[in-house]
């Protein structure tokens, strides 16, 4: 029988974080799902290794792409799929048991909703909970707000339905910021709400190293601050002009070195 959700599951290295992330997604309390495990070309200890994370549940399928990058990935995962809806997990995170089932019966029950996220906590590599947190924005309002100068939903916590995704023609650009650009378009229709359930029902692991390089960073900027200017010009939206300036490298390390005085402050 087709399966009522899609998990799209890109995978860049096959290691213990990857297993603990697969590990999280079979203690789900709603088991009608399958997963597209969607990896680059492996050799075959690789192979193995992950055949071993998966065991015997056939609701984890490998598929191995011959081209890299997550949009294509996501492109590719969400062209095969028949499932009414579609979920993100990221092979280093880690999913309450709860979650999916708190999140489809959320969809089941609010037909004018595109998509639903969660609150989540960060944890570093050890999968102890950091100081620094994912700013919470749960109204559909408050999100739109958000969208324009940041990102207030956490893309590997979000189950979309389907076909808001081929409505809107999926992922278009980005190497690190796709899953902002395709936000900002679907909040182009306002008929399309968003949601961020109150509950933390998903982990989201910060690696040490991640956008700490000058080069990813500034990377980064570019990608977001072009999508925050084509709104710009489409909508006249001066608040865009605000997330092209709030995305700069250096206004974000001024301000996670602020963050880190108070947070020694208040000690």
């Amino acid at each position: 029988m087709n399966p009522k959700l899609t998990i799209l599951l890109p995978v860049i290295e096959i290691n213990d974080f990857l297993s603990l992330a697969i590990e999280s997604l079979k203690k789900q309390t709603f088991t009608n799902y399958q997963c597209l495990i969607l990896t680059k070309k492996l050799n075959d200890i690789e192979i193995q290794k992950l055949k071993s994370y998966i065991s015997s549940d056939h609701r984890f399928a490998i598929h191995e792409l011959m081209l890299a990058g997550v949009t294509f990935a996501l492109n590719y995962g969400l062209n095969i799929t028949t499932s009414e809806y579609l979920a993100r997990m990221d092979g280093d995170d880690i999913s309450h048991p709860l979650r999916l089932e708190k999140q489809i019966n959320f969809l089941e029950e609010n037909k004018e909703y595109a998509l639903v996220g969660s609150k989540v906590k960060l944890i570093d590599k050890d999968g102890k909970q950091l100081k620094q947190t994912f700013k919470f924005f749960g109204e559909d309002h408050e999100i739109r707000k958000a969208l324009k100068y940041r990102m207030p939903i956490c893309h590997p916590a979000v189950i979309f339905r389907t076909e808001v995704l081929i409505k809107n023609k999926g992922y278009l650009y980005g190497t690190n910021a796709e899953d902002h650009e395709l936000c900002i378009r679907i909040a182009r229709n306002p008929e399309y709400k968003f949601k961020n359930l109150e509950e933390c029902l998903h982990f989201y692991r910060r690696h040490e190293d991640q956008l700490s390089n000058i080069k990813l960073a500034r990377q980064s900027f570019c990608n977001i601050s072009g999508f925050m200017f084509t709104e710009l010009m489409l909508t006249h939206d001066l608040t865009y002009l605000v997330g092209v300036f709030a995305y700069h490298p250096l206004l974000r390390k001024m301000r996670k070195y602020f963050n880190k005085k108070i947070v020694s402050n208040n000690k």
